[in-house]
């Protein structure tokens, strides 16, 4: 242990005071580094400092849905330019031989996407030989009932049924001979109105040889309902049974006042009931002699401006009169054609012939046209598959005054109309048109280009007898009749005016963006300043404001809209007016409430105590890091534009002379049942872009929030 003895304390007085104090100083020199580990861990930076912009971009990468959503509106922007620039389809001007036709993208037969519709359970007709013994000659002459199928040669894969029962009036309006012939008429008439349905006038009418009434046959609708196979059907609504009874009606000329008045005879009273398949079961005879008839109740054997007509008596107010008959035919005795020829047409089998006349109170309205139907008809159903392109564009027989297209086919080196002496045997002088029907040749010399698909012959040529009227039958590959260098193909079928839809969607789609972005820009522009100042300044100014701003939203934008139309019409310009009015209105209330958020912070009062200015403060600090939740509220505004002109034009208010979305879904809204394709395609466009913008929006907001810089 040390004591003080052990220590020598120095002092100035002491002699060796200076020998401590005249010691030279420690320097570097006198220490020597000694090193547990040589490795240096000290590094210089490999990263350099990273923009707003980048990280922004790196976050929003990370976004997998975001990205995605960036590349499908891309793609769309792009095909909404891109296609209507390229594609060479007219959607200006109507092209009616193009109309309906399936979407196409492989070729036909593949089943999916071949231009072809399937057909299941369709009436057909297979009364074109009525002497087929067996369903198969049957079906080599059958046809669909419908219109809708105009070329037998686009059918195939057919398929038929077993004959059965139908309730389809409208369908079945062809089939006379199978079914109950149903006779309409005017839904407005009154209570105990006569219906009639006339055969057409017979100008001379002989009765000294023998006429018989061999059918008229009617069901009774009661047995046919208590059928088996019939119990699922009614009667449809708005229609009635009408008594039904046969009459011979005739002109003689009144002495008294020199006029010619009509006269009727009663062949068969009236009924509603006969049992199925009986011939004038009142009468109890195979056979009604109708002359004998007529001439004991008239006196006379030949007769002028004579006709048949089926009188019903109507029961109801408003409803169609229907009448059950089935046949009504007649046999007679004389060996005059004519006369035969007159009582052969005149069967009321599928009432084509028939003249429909209102009788009340002693006034007679006539119609020539009248609703002429079936219903309940046992008729062949058939299932088939329908080539809409080889409908339009196959082989087609063109009938008429087209020589004028072949001469132009010999000027364009296509086909050759001469002889071997080289002289024309088809020209055109001033009186019109000629043919050499003693020399007449005709060779196809381009059969790329010739729309002929086959040479014709002096047999396809009439009229060649009288000036100005020669014309031609002619058979032609249509496509090349119509223009076309091949069979066109549409990605997405056409519409009812034989538009091109894949090019029509993009040209709306781009008719709707632009609408939106310019709707967006003035919007969102707007209501961001609006909403800087109610939310930043507050007090009077905000109280003002918000006054103002809670008067124009409280008027609905749908009425703004419609008068906005209806006074300035529906333009593109106006229409984007009418949206920017109260558009804003959502970006400024979003822009307010995150001002209020943001303005309190201690950053801002930091900023503010420092000097720095309103606008700096806005700008700077506030705004950036509320730009994350305005602007994803904001790009939402796109497609919402789209679907409010999409509102507005099922409103009958849609764009005048222009295309878009809304437009087309509002002119195809009838095709949804018939050809859905026409509002699928556009409806899907209108789904991707409602989806991708959402998920854009959220990826962007995510991206430019400040608070998130340097986060993975």
């Amino acid at each position: 242990m040390l004591e003080e003895k052990d220590f020598e304390l120095l002092d100035e007085s002491s002699n060796n005071a200076n020998e401590v104090v005249d010691d030279e100083p420690i320097t570097k020199d006198d220490f020597v580094l000694t090193q547990v580990d040589s490795t240096v861990h000290e590094q210089k930076f490999q990263t350099k400092p990273t923009t707003f912009l980048k990280d922004s971009l790196k976050r929003f990468s990370k976004n997998k849905s975001s990205v995605v959503a960036a590349y499908i509106l891309g793609a769309l922007l792009i095909l909404s330019f891109a296609v209507p620039a390229f594609n060479k389809s007219d959607t200006k001007h109507p092209k009616p031989h193009e109309t309906f036709l399936a979407p196409k993208l492989f070729k036909a037969g593949t089943g999916f996407w071949d231009g072809t519709t399937k057909y299941t359970n369709i009436a057909v007709d297979i009364s074109g030989k009525p002497d087929a013994k067996t369903e198969e000659e049957k079906q080599e002459y059958w046809w669909p009932s419908s219109d809708k199928f105009p070329q037998r040669s686009a059918i195939s894969k057919k398929k038929f049924t077993e004959e059965k029962y139908s309730n389809d009036i409208s369908t079945l309006g062809s089939f006379g001979k199978e079914g109950y012939v149903q006779f309409g008429y005017y839904e407005d008439r009154e209570k105990g109105d006569n219906v009639e349905f006339s055969s057409k006038a017979i100008a001379s009418l002989d009765l000294n040889e023998n006429l018989y009434l061999t059918s008229f046959d009617t069901y009774d609708v009661e047995k046919i309902n208590l059928m088996e196979e019939k119990k699922d059907l009614t009667a449809p609504d708005n229609y009635e049974i009408g008594e039904s009874a046969f009459y011979f009606i005739y002109s003689e000329l009144n002495t008294e006042t020199n006029e010619k008045e009509e006269k009727e005879v009663k062949l068969v009273d009236y009924a509603v009931k006969h049992n199925i398949g009986s011939s004038v079961a009142s009468l109890k005879e195979d056979k009604l002699d109708i002359a004998k008839i007529i001439k004991d109740e008239t006196g006379k054997t030949t007769f002028e401006d004579a006709r048949f007509a089926v009188r019903m008596i109507a029961k109801h107010n408003g409803n169609n009169v229907c009448a059950l008959i089935r046949s009504i035919t007649f046999e007679t005795g004389s060996t005059n054609e004519t006369t035969q020829a007159i009582f052969d047409n005149m069967s009321f089998t599928d009432a084509t012939n028939a003249v429909a006349k209102s009788i009340n109170d002693g006034f007679e309205y006539w119609s020539s046209t009248g609703v002429r139907r079936i219903y309940l008809s046992k008729a062949h159903f058939c299932s088939f598959v329908y080539d809409t392109y080889e409908a339009v564009f196959g082989l087609r027989v063109i009938d008429g005054e087209y020589v004028s297209d072949l001469l132009t086919y010999q000027e364009k080196g296509w086909v050759s109309f001469k002889d071997k002496e080289g002289w024309d045997t088809i020209w055109k002088d001033d009186m019109g048109y000629w043919i050499d029907e003693f020399n007449f040749t005709c060779e196809i010399l381009d059969p790329v280009n010739c729309p002929l698909a086959k040479p014709l012959t002096i047999d396809d040529f009439y009229g060649y007898d009288v000036p100005g009227t020669l014309g031609v039958k002619m058979t032609v590959i249509n496509y090349k009749y119509m223009g076309y260098t091949s069979v066109p193909s549409y990605l997405m079928g056409t519409d009812k005016s034989g538009k091109d839809m894949f090019k029509y969607v993009f040209e709306g789609l781009r008719t709707s963006l632009l609408l939106g972005f310019l709707t967006f820009a003035v919007c969102f522009t707007f209501g961001l300043l609006w909403g800087s100042i109610c939310g930043y300044f507050g007090g009077t100014v905000d109280l003002v404001m918000e006054r103002f701003t809670d008067i124009l939203s409280g008027i609905p934008w749908i009425v703004v809209m419609t008068l906005i139309i209806l006074h300035f019409k529906s333009t593109f310009w106006t229409f984007a007016l009418a949206l920017c009015l109260t558009g804003w209105i959502g970006t400024a209330a979003r822009t307010r409430t995150q001002f209020y958020r943001f303005r309190g912070r201690e950053y801002v009062l930091a900023s503010r105590t420092l000097g720095a200015s309103d606008a700096r403060l806005i700008t700077k600090h506030i705004l950036p890091n509320a730009l994350g939740t305005i602007i994803t509220g904001a790009v939402l505004m796109i497609p919402s534009v789209i679907f409010s002109e999409a509102t507005i034009s099922y409103l009958g208010l849609g764009l005048q002379n222009m295309s878009s979305l809304g437009v087309i879904l509002s002119d195809n809204q009838k095709e949804l049942l018939t050809n859905p394709y026409l509002l699928i395609f556009p409806s899907v466009v209108i789904a991707l872009i409602m989806i991708s913008f959402n998920l854009f929006g959220n990826g962007l907001r995510d991206a430019i929030n400040p608070s998130l810089k340097g986060e993975d």
